[in-house]
């Protein structure tokens, strides 16, 4: 039986199937290519980050695009374009800059950046304008310079609330001692005014006027002497012999033991021990005398979250913090009571709050 060779066109040069077979091979090829090499342009996720965007000042650039191969960074100053997927540049100028990345040779993502020549912080906090020494019981006028503001919210040291709104507040004073006075503009507590003031006690003024007429001069000591005579013995020394002495009574104690109070700490110690605490080289026990042993006082977070003080210590330890205000009250024997915080914590190379 004679064996039947079928194919689908019998008339078609072999060859062509081989032509068509490294066709769809290439293609595919291609195909692998592009997919490997694929990025979605619109969630390319890039950062750009500086503590000041100033002239001279370290710029960091970083692309965490999913699928990302190759980097080409313009940074919008003419110099030389970077290829690495994070790297640095200072700006010697201030200006506009419009950075470019490209990603695969495909993506191009734009970001503008402004550079200053001198730091965004300098003059940007509020000015406080008072006297640095005033009387308990004496109205105190404030004033302060802000560019832009429009509402103010002092607070005088005294009590944890918020005590005067306007530009221009009065104020008397209740107490002796160190006031810190403290101004927010605008709302913005990371950027809040500080000043330490003296509350001095009240001076006590003269009820009449002197009258230099009426001033009577010191006489002579010849008008006070007694006249010249025999000396003649004193009838007291005799007389005193004769008194009975009473018995020594037992001494009594008359101070009071004062009441112990927990040590001062200023606003800037307990940041630094904080921070310490964060870089594991504080612990919450080296508190104890601040807070009086009591662990448990509140800690208001970036006015979000509220914590006790032992799990807030917990929270920070291990952490890069950067605390941008602070605020905390204390009782009548000095010890914390409740502890108020504003931070960011750096994650991936950017702050932000938790």
């Amino acid at each position: 039986m004679k064996k039947n060779n079928r194919t689908f066109f019998p008339n078609v040069d072999y060859r062509i199937y081989i032509c068509f077979g490294g066709l769809l091979l290439v293609s595919f090829l291609l195909l692998l290519y592009q997919f490997t090499r694929h990025v979605d342009c619109d969630d390319a996720r890039f950062f750009v980050h500086a503590d000041e965007y100033i002239i001279n000042s370290v710029v960091e650039f970083q692309d965490n695009t999913e699928g990302a191969k190759s980097w080409e960074w313009d940074f919008g100053d003419s110099t030389a374009v970077d290829k690495r997927q994070v790297t640095f540049h200072k700006y010697s100028k201030p200006g506009n800059y419009l950075v470019r990345l490209k990603i695969n040779n495909n993506c191009v993502h734009e970001k503008m950046l402004t550079i200053t020549s001198i730091s965004q912080e300098t003059g940007y906090l509020p000015v406080i304008l008072s006297p640095n020494v005033v009387a308990v019981g004496e109205s105190i006028r404030f004033g302060a310079e802000k560019d832009g503001g429009e509402s103010w919210e002092w607070s005088f040291g005294e009590t944890s609330n918020t005590d005067a709104l306007g530009k221009n507040p009065s104020y008397t004073f209740k107490s002796v001692g160190e006031k810190k006075i403290t101004l927010i503009v605008n709302g913005d507590i990371e950027h809040t005014a500080v000043k330490t003031i003296y509350v001095a006690p009240k001076t006590i003024k003269a009820k009449q006027k002197i009258d230099i007429r009426s001033y009577e001069f010191e006489k002579s000591a010849v008008a006070f002497s007694l006249p010249r005579g025999a000396a003649q013995k004193d009838p007291l020394v005799d007389m005193l012999q004769y008194i009975p002495v009473s018995p020594r009574s037992k001494s009594e104690k008359d101070s009071i033991i004062s009441e112990k109070k927990a040590p001062e700490i200023s606003n800037e110690q307990l940041q630094l021990l904080l921070n310490q605490v964060s870089a594991q080289l504080k612990t919450k026990d080296d508190f104890k005398d601040y807070l009086c042993g009591n662990f448990e006082i509140p800690v208001i977070i970036n006015d979000k979250k509220l914590l006790p003080f032992d799990q807030f210590c917990q929270n920070i330890t291990g952490k890069k913090i950067k605390i941008s205000a602070l605020r905390f009250t204390k009782n009548s024997k000095n010890c914390i009571q409740n502890i108020t915080i504003q931070y960011k914590v750096k994650k991936l190379m950017v702050w932000v709050k938790e």
